[in-house]
């Protein structure tokens, strides 16, 4: 199951499917809320709980009681809180959020993106598709998650932006800041657990907005992405789809071997 980042879309991974196909059964949506997925219902409250709960509807839908999760972003986050409840065979991360410490400037950052481009989505909406075909601009527009925009097509850039556009739930998400929302309330987790993190992420910068994470998950396979941006999979579909399938390989190896002797399976975060 592959989780997207706040106010993206299942598009998201388009760059990964190819690979990740090859090798899984996949399964990528559009969260509730985001643009091309179902409306948030209105009457719960938006938390990161309940947004972990939406998700694990749609895992008892599908019939899986686990599944492998990628998560990039905000889906990373909700990637974790998902093997906290049983729910992960093993999970990866892709400059996952909810790292920082609570309170901290590394939140007030993160937010503070979201809301500037909240107003220049709204007030730039007519010039998106000319933005998306000339490569400067796509590349200006998209820095602070993609460390080249112009590996990003056209099209998918303009997907990108509509998106963004289209994402209800960019209030209440952005209302969750310094309500002490954060990894750090994380339970135990019990299956392998492998955080990517871009060199060149210029939203979540490491070490900085990971310090929590890094608390929380100290056992956790950290792997950093040289070069690459928030949204790796545009600058490397290759890096990223290798270090995902790595991961999910070998948890498929241990679960074998566990199973042939009898044993147990002991987790890694």
């Amino acid at each position: 199951m592959l989780l997207h980042g706040f106010t993206d879309t299942w598009r998201g991974w388009t760059p990964l499917l190819p690979a990740l196909s090859s090798h899984h059964d996949v399964y990528a949506w559009s969260l509730p809320g985001h643009f091309g997925g179902e409306p948030w219902d209105r009457s719960v409250p938006l938390s990161i709980a309940s947004c972990t709960d939406a998700v694990e509807r749609r895992l008892d839908a599908l019939g899986l009681g686990q599944a492998h999760i990628v998560g990039s972003s905000l889906g990373g986050w909700l990637s974790l809180e998902l093997a906290a409840r049983g729910r992960a065979l093993s999970v990866v991360g892709v400059c996952p959020a909810g790292g920082w410490e609570p309170g901290s400037r590394q939140e007030r950052v993160s937010a503070r993106y979201f809301r500037r481009n909240r107003v220049l989505l709204r007030y730039a909406a007519p010039l998106l598709p000319f933005v998306a075909r000339h490569a400067t601009l796509r590349r200006l527009a998209l820095r602070d998650v993609v460390a080249d925009g112009r590996k990003v097509p056209a099209a998918s850039a303009l997907d990108m932006f509509e998106g963004a556009r289209g994402c209800t739930v960019v209030s209440d998400v952005l209302a969750l800041v310094g309500s002490g929302e954060t990894i750090g309330k994380l339970g135990p987790i019990d299956c392998p657990v492998r955080i990517l993190y871009g060199t060149k992420d210029r939203l979540l910068r490491w070490p900085g907005h990971f310090t929590c994470m890094r608390r929380v998950l100290p056992d956790a396979d950290w792997v950093p992405l040289d070069g690459l941006g928030h949204l790796p999979m545009w600058d490397s579909p290759d890096a990223v789809a290798g270090a995902i399938l790595e991961h999910t390989g070998r948890a498929l190896g241990r679960a074998r071997a566990s199973h042939q002797t009898g044993a147990e399976p002991t987790g890694t975060a």
